[in-house]
């Protein structure tokens, strides 16, 4: 199963995107927590890209970071970032009472917020963070609440907040850190693939779980209801609805494509349910018409996933080096297939969220890299001399090609 998410990832020539807008649009949203690795996860899913075609994307505003779900950042298109954000924005609603209740962040502070912020960029274009936190203090929105110094919460949870809301958003990338601007300007909500009022309760909500469980599904698949809980914070049972309705958007034409993970006009990608047979890494069976489907172990994919499988199973196999927060480890729940506890545990030794660049060897976790340390071998030592030195190949491409 771990090969064929490496195909649906985007990891293999035949899947690999043309430009680092379409390797973002194929996978909805990558997670973007760490901006040195933004790059890193764009260009392994564009071979022709570039890191100057990274910045030259958030500089002309086709690519915007924010926290359009799961109070995580990520990396979306600017035509996804709206109606993706609209669509999960109720998953947030108890985080939003405990900041208010908490630290004092209700309606009218973030309204403040929301004004010194846009009169600032209107003058001066977007921000850095520090100039933005700087001119919220000295317009007195970091005041003290219930007596207590609560100033460094409110700064991250106004920053959220406005963001959540679709006020603000960070674009153009400036050293080490995206620059916050205007989020108004961006495609709005209604402009989505579900159309308009795509809110929880709208109208619109449900199709826009669809669209978000299709896409999913074409940029990770084989998924589970579960993975796809976990990506988005949906509850299982509207997810497992999501999914079955992506089968059924998957079944109709369209003339669009880049909302489709780049399929030609006209057509959708179809999806398929399917089983594993033998063990997590064993093979994969789609469910025929009108099959009924187990109680537990359904999966959902792109259909064509077993013929890719078959036809680039040797690409898929190849040495992967993957940045820090990589889709392929951090876009599921169950990360069986991919490596065990103590592979997970290699990954982020301190259990902090704080994830290491990792290397894939034949669809398993061989070794992590520590920004600017050597490699750290799973199991103490390489298992061969020959994934030695593909390992060491695959960092110095890569590396290459993060130094242009």
């Amino acid at each position: 199963m771990s090969l064929a998410r490496i195909i649906s990832q985007g990891l293999i020539p035949a899947t690999a995107a043309s430009d680092v807008v379409q390797a973002v649009a194929g996978r909805l949203a990558i997670q973007g927590q760490q901006v040195s690795a933004v790059p890193h996860a764009l260009l392994v899913r564009a071979p022709a890209a570039t890191p100057a075609d990274v910045e030259a994307a958030f500089a002309r505003g086709d690519l915007v970071r924010s926290w359009p779900m799961r109070g995580t950042v990520h990396i979306t298109t600017a035509a996804d970032h709206h109606w993706l954000r609209a669509a999960l924005m109720h998953r947030t609603d108890a985080w939003v009472r405990r900041s208010e209740e908490a630290y004092g962040v209700d309606a009218a502070l973030c309204e403040r917020a929301a004004e010194v912020a846009l009169g600032l960029i209107d003058d001066q274009g977007p921000l850095t963070r520090s100039v933005l936190l700087a001119a919220w203090q000295e317009a007195g929105l970091m005041e003290a609440f219930r007596g207590e110094d609560v100033s460094v919460y409110r700064r991250r949870h106004l920053l959220v907040r406005l963001q959540r809301e679709g006020i603000l958003v960070q674009g153009p990338r400036s050293g080490n850190e995206h620059l916050v601007m205007d989020a108004r300007h961006l495609p709005d909500a209604d402009s989505g693939p579900a159309g308009a009022d795509v809110v929880h309760g709208g109208a619109g909500h449900r199709a826009a779980c669809a669209h978000i469980a299709y896409r999913y599904v074409a940029g990770h698949g084989p998924v589970s209801a579960e993975d796809l809980a976990r990506w988005t914070t949906l509850p299982k049972t509207q997810a497992t609805r999501a999914l079955e309705d992506a089968v059924e958007l998957g079944k109709e034409q369209t003339a669009a494509s880049a909302d489709d993970a780049g399929d030609p006009a006209g057509t959708r990608l179809p999806l398929a349910r399917a089983v594993v047979e033998g063990g997590v890494n064993s093979g994969l069976r789609v469910l025929g018409p009108g099959e009924s489907a187990p109680k537990a172990g359904l999966l959902y994919m792109r259909a064509d996933l077993p013929d890719l499988l078959s036809a680039h199973r040797t690409a898929a196999q190849a040495t992967h080096f993957l940045g820090s927060f990589d889709e392929l480890h951090v876009g599921y729940k169950d990360r069986s297939c991919l490596t065990d506890d103590d592979g997970e545990r290699l990954i982020c030794p301190a259990s902090n969220g704080m994830f290491r660049p990792i290397l894939v060897d034949r669809g398993q976790i061989v070794a992590v890299r520590p920004v600017g340390e050597g490699l750290l071998w799973k199991g103490g030592a390489a298992p061969s001399a020959r994934v030695e030195r593909d390992v060491n190949r695959a960092v110095t491409r890569m590396e290459h090609r993060l130094a242009q």
